[in-house]
């Protein structure tokens, strides 16, 4: 054990963990991306749009690319930048 108490098994999961992030994002996105195609409340709509804004972000996509993507909220625009990043 580390000065922390975690065993090495435990230390390979969380090192696995973070080492995953961005296919774990990739994958969040794959899914907001295919219930946005089916939402009909205005809303849920423009919360879909900020978390798809704030993940793309995260997954370290150039800012102007990320303003591109979502000023016209067109969703095939955003399928085809994941089948780049995938």
């Amino acid at each position: 054990m580390n000065e922390k108490g975690y065993t090495k098994h435990q230390q390979k999961a969380i090192r696995n963990f973070y080492d995953n992030k961005d296919l774990r994002l990739v994958q969040k996105l794959g899914e907001l991306v295919s219930n946005l195609y089916l939402e009909t409340n205005e809303k849920k709509k423009e919360t879909g749009w900020k978390k798809i804004k704030k993940m793309l972000t995260d997954l370290k996509v150039h800012p102007g690319e990320v303003e591109y993507l979502t000023k016209d909220k067109t969703l095939s625009l955003i399928s085809k930048k994941l089948d780049e990043i995938f």
